[in-house]
């Protein structure tokens, strides 16, 4: 008996009260930590513990640092000194960036945008859990660390997601939903976790914090910067249905219309802005962005109306690959005919990057806006002998 209870009472005391993120006290150190083992990178508050000692996590960690190098090399730098050299720097310096159908790519909205302020993802794809190393053990780590390169593979070689291959990998792995995915891309970009809260989006379009339970939740949102740095950037992720059929009905689209308006993205979107019944997000993304950035299978071109938008055109177009030949724009290969400048990447379907397509639209009375502000500034009176900056260029107009 004594024994019997022995036993019991130890199993209470190794046993949490809550399990994954259901608990409501987990330390920042330790999330941080358990989502560095993922990541394949330095754990900074545990350096030795045990699992970071095992044959799979140094497999791990030796396959990963490879591959986001070669990605890094080939993708992520040359698209941030694009971003660096072409985005308007008045309207991506701590700014919104709206990045719908993106599932967990936070990885490729940071590089494009690293200068924004806040990223409003969304995907159908579960919001999931916190991952927790007091999950994992010698005998489950190796599954759970090939789960996460099975589940980055396909957007590390080929810059995106296949929708039904993310569905698959972010439901059966170990750590579920997009929410592991989303802090191992902010690991190896150099972030750490600064807060997590779980949320439920309310039909009204207000949200409900349920703190670190994951249990029931419509979005996750996370507060990032370098280790050391004060100043916090913000991710949201949403769960969310939107066509026209879900998305006014669940309290996103006037929680989104309540947000600033700022930049978009849009990449291997798999042209449902091209159909009838994802209208009300097509809009939105029109009325609600200063500058946008898209790929084909983004927003048709025949919406951004010349009198309205500047555009320019990088890369390639020749048309959609096979699966989506039906959404082939002839007005947007007699404009890529006309001019077309240079793409140092390649992002989205056509991800070679002598194949792929980016364009960049900025409304043209934000851009107005920006040259009088700077005119003005021009015409100032200088208090010292600091040249004025100059105006940005304004790029070509649509056809």
């Amino acid at each position: 008996m004594k024994f019997a209870s022995l036993s019991l009472l130890l199993l209470f005391l190794i046993t949490p009260k809550f399990s994954k993120s259901e608990d409501s006290t987990i330390p920042l150190d330790r999330i941080n930590d358990a989502v560095s083992f993922l990541a394949g990178t330095k754990l900074l508050h545990e350096s030795d513990h045990p699992l970071t000692n095992t044959n799979s996590w140094a497999n791990h960690v030796k396959t990963l640092d490879a591959e986001f190098k070669s990605h890094r090399e080939r993708v992520l730098t040359p698209m941030s000194e694009w971003s660096n050299k072409e985005l308007t720097p008045e309207l991506t310096i701590d700014s919104t960036v709206r990045y719908m159908f993106s599932g967990p790519d936070i990885l490729h909205a940071f590089h494009m945008f690293p200068s924004a302020d806040t990223f409003i993802l969304c995907g159908l794809e579960p919001v999931g859990e916190i991952p927790q190393l007091n999950e994992l053990s010698a005998g489950n780590a190796g599954r759970a660390l090939g789960e996460v390169r099975n589940a980055l593979g396909e957007i590390i070689n080929f810059s995106f997601f296949r929708t039904k291959d993310m569905k698959d990998d972010l439901k059966f792995s170990t750590f579920h939903g997009t929410t592991p995915i989303m802090m191992v891309f902010l690991a190896r970009s150099g972030q750490y976790l600064k807060g997590v809260e779980f949320l439920t989006l309310n039909e009204d379009g207000t949200l409900t914090s349920n703190g670190l339970n994951a249990k029931g939740a419509d979005a996750v949102k996370i507060e990032f910067s370098p280790l050391r740095f004060e100043k916090n950037k913000t991710l949201y992720y949403f769960s969310s249905d939107l066509s026209d059929g879900g998305f006014p009905k669940s309290g996103f689209k006037t929680w989104l219309e309540n947000q600033p308006k700022g930049n978009a993205y849009l990449k291997a979107a798999s042209f449902l802005m091209h159909e009838s019944y994802f209208k009300g997000i097509r809009n939105h993304l029109i009325e609600h962005s200063l500058q946008l950035v898209q790929d084909d299978s983004g927003i048709p071109f025949r919406y951004f109306k010349s009198d309205l938008w500047y555009v320019d055109l990088f890369g390639s177009y020749t048309g959609p690959i096979d699966l989506f030949s039906q959404h082939y724009q002839s007005d947007l290969r007699s404009a890529y005919r006309s001019r077309q400048r240079p793409l140092a990447f390649g992002a989205g379907y056509k991800w070679r990057k002598v194949e792929s397509n980016l364009m960049r639209f900025v409304k043209q009375d934000a851009l107005n806006a920006i040259n009088k502000k700077a005119e003005e500034k021009a015409e100032t009176p200088a208090e010292s002998e600091t040249p004025a900056k100059e105006a940005p260029t304004e790029p070509a107009s649509a056809p």
